[in-house]
């Protein structure tokens, strides 16, 4: 059952916080990307290792979340399993 189009789209709510998290997922992985670059152009000693290892596990993070969101998005505005044995 697509969720989307019959109702996400007519819904001003639902579409803008689908838009909203859209965004954020988008945001992530921008953030993340540019974590792993400032990491991977950065010199020995222009970086602290602390603040290194503090950008990569950012990334990481902002991947996992993104990854999560995506999820997210997908199970809320798209699509809904339905168990018949649960109702």
């Amino acid at each position: 059952m697509d969720r989307y189009w019959s109702h996400v789209v007519n819904c001003s709510s639902c579409n803008g916080a689908y838009k909203g998290l859209n965004a954020l997922k988008v945001a992530l992985q921008v953030f993340s990307v540019a974590a792993v670059a400032m990491v991977a152009a950065a010199k020995q000693g222009i970086i602290s290792v602390a603040a290194r290892n503090t950008l990569a596990v950012a990334a990481v993070l902002c991947f996992v979340g993104s990854k999560w969101l995506s999820h997210f998005v997908y199970k809320c505005f798209h699509y809904h399993a339905y168990n018949h044995a649960f109702v």
